[in-house]
C-alpha cells in the first residue's frame, strides 16, 4: 500500500481537518481525525498518510496532554487573583491562589487533546512563571524590605 506524508499545524492535528491532496495524480479530499500526533500513520482505503505536526509557539504536547507557560505578576503570585490562560479551545479564567510559587503547575482537567483511539480528552497543564521586576525605585525597595 503506498505511503504519503502530510504536514499539519499543531491546531489542525488537535482539532482534525480536511485536506485536498494529490494521490497518484488525482485530487482527493481526506479527513484527518482529531488528536493525530507527529508520526501518526492514518490509513485510508488504498494508501497510508504519515503525519508531520509543526511545533506551536504556545503549546507543547505529550500524548493527549498539553503544556503551556503563563506569566503572572508578582502581586498576583503573592496575593492571589484571576488570570486568563490560553487553551486549545480558547481563553479560560484561572484562579491563582495566594502564595503561588514560581514554576507551579496547574492542571486543567479535560482541556487537552482528544484521544485518537479512545474516549475523552487529555489534560492541560499551565506552568506559572512569576514575573519579577528588574528595576525598583528606592521607595519600592523599602516597602518590600518592610514586608520581609
Amino acid at each position: 500500500m503506498p505511503r504519503y506524508g502530510l504536514t499539519l499545524s499543531f491546531m489542525e492535528a488537535v482539532r482534525g481537518c480536511e485536506k485536498d491532496v494529490a494521490i497518484d495524480g488525482k485530487r482527493r479530499k481526506i479527513k484527518i481525525p482529531a488528536g493525530v500526533d507527529d508520526g501518526s500513520r492514518v490509513r485510508f482505503e488504498d494508501f497510508y498518510v504519515t503525519i508531520d505536526v509543526l511545533p506551536d509557539r504556545i503549546f507543547q504536547r505529550d500524548g493527549a496532554d498539553v503544556f503551556a507557560n503563563q506569566e503572572v505578576s508578582l502581586a498576583i503570585a503573592i496575593l492571589g487573583g484571576t488570570i486568563e490562560v490560553p487553551t486549545i479551545d480558547g481563553e479560560v479564567k484561572l484562579k491563582i491562589r495566594a502564595g503561588t510559587q514560581p514554576g507551579t503547575m496547574v492542571r486543567l482537567r479535560g482541556r487537552g487533546i482528544p484521544r485518537l483511539h479512545g474516549f475523552g480528552k487529555g489534560d492541560q497543564y499551565i506552568r506559572l512563571r512569576v514575573k519579577i521586576p528588574q528595576r525598583l525605585s528606592h521607595k519600592q525597595k523599602e516597602l518590600i524590605n518592610s514586608l520581609c
